[in-house]
């Protein structure tokens, strides 16, 4: 019953964004490259709420940092004929091999985090909170590459920690360690992308690519043996499938954001909540509180927000040219 009344309002929800003429959704339906840059968002978001289904079961099984190797193995092997291709066209040379090792070494804490916590606490839980990536990347790019951030966007931010607070209610119930982990898990995925950020200055995406699967494997291999323990014929199908759905999450991002600008379709990131919170009611009968869903809120209102102003603080400049035409 409480997942019918879920998806009636969500439906009415929806209605209404289309009724009310919200700025990129409107942008999007007026726009055939949004449409696609759209799709393949929601079909990353579904992806990732799938694995997360698949992280929860194998978790019953195997250790975090197995999961980890396994999803990096899969990975690896799937991408190797693209990459080789790619290495033999002699594009993969780079002279920042420090900064890539730690872009790495951020992204294999997150997901070492993120598996721990998926593990043990309510999956929605998990990824309500995950949607404070781009606001703290917001607050790490003012500090570390100078970026301005106006008041608003500020603000917003501020809001998107109070959202925090309402889905973990510190001094209601007592913090879990799973719970830390996501926060970790959130700061080093925005390390993460600050880090892409400055590599994509001067290496290609193929390069970032290549070199964040290549690196991946190894730091997880050590962990994995410490803790291995032989996989069982009937687990394999699932454990490739987490490998899977964990790459074409990557590809489908990596093609949506090709397809359309990041500020239209990122929103469509939050699909990833509704769709692991069906995939956990489906398998484990497991639905988020109504605190969950207020603090999620929160934070992705506070997250379109952020995105939409600075979309129009982009446009202006734009805007202007066309005004004063050529000089």
């Amino acid at each position: 019953m409480d997942l019918v009344w879920f998806g009636f309002r969500a439906f009415n929800s929806f209605d209404s964004l289309l009724e009310a003429k919200v700025p990129l959704v409107s942008e999007v339906l007026d726009n055939r490259n949004a449409v696609k840059g759209a799709l393949w968002m929601c079909a990353a978001s579904i992806m990732i709420a799938i694995s997360a289904s698949c992280i929860r079961e194998l978790s019953q099984t195997y250790n975090t940092f197995q999961l980890v190797f396994f999803r990096s193995a899969i990975g690896l092997l799937l991408l190797s004929p693209w990459m080789l291709k790619t290495a033999k066209r002699g594009k993969l040379s780079t002279t920042r091999f420090p900064l890539y090792v730690l872009r790495t070494a951020l992204s294999y804490t997150g997901m070492v985090c993120v598996f721990f916590a998926l593990a043990r606490m309510p999956i929605g839980e998990v990824y309500a909170l995950l949607f404070l990536v781009p606001i703290i990347t917001i607050v790490m790019a003012v500090f570390l590459l100078s970026e301005k951030a106006g008041i608003e966007a500020l603000a917003a931010c501020g809001i998107a920690f109070i959202g925090a607070l309402v889905i973990l209610r510190p001094g209601v119930i007592a913090i879990s360690l799973a719970a830390i982990a996501v926060l970790v898990t959130a700061v080093t995925y925005a390390g993460t992308n600050i880090c892409i950020k400055a590599l994509s200055k001067t290496d290609t995406p193929a390069q970032i690519t290549f070199y964040g699967q290549l690196l991946a494997l190894p730091l997880a291999l050590g962990p994995a043996l410490y803790f291995w323990k032989m996989p069982l014929f009937s687990d394999l199908p699932m454990i490739f499938a987490l490998g899977t759905l964990q790459l074409l999450a990557g590809l489908f991002h990596a093609y949506s954001v090709r397809a359309a600008d990041a500020r239209i379709v990122q929103p469509f990131n939050f699909v990833r909540l509704p769709a692991s919170v069906l995939f956990a009611f489906i398998f484990f009968s497991e639905l988020p509180s109504s605190w969950t869903w207020l603090g999620a809120g929160m934070i992705f209102t506070s997250s379109y927000y952020v995105l939409y102003k600075e979309a129009e603080s982009r446009k202006k400049p734009n805007d202007e040219a066309e005004t004063l035409g050529p000089t």
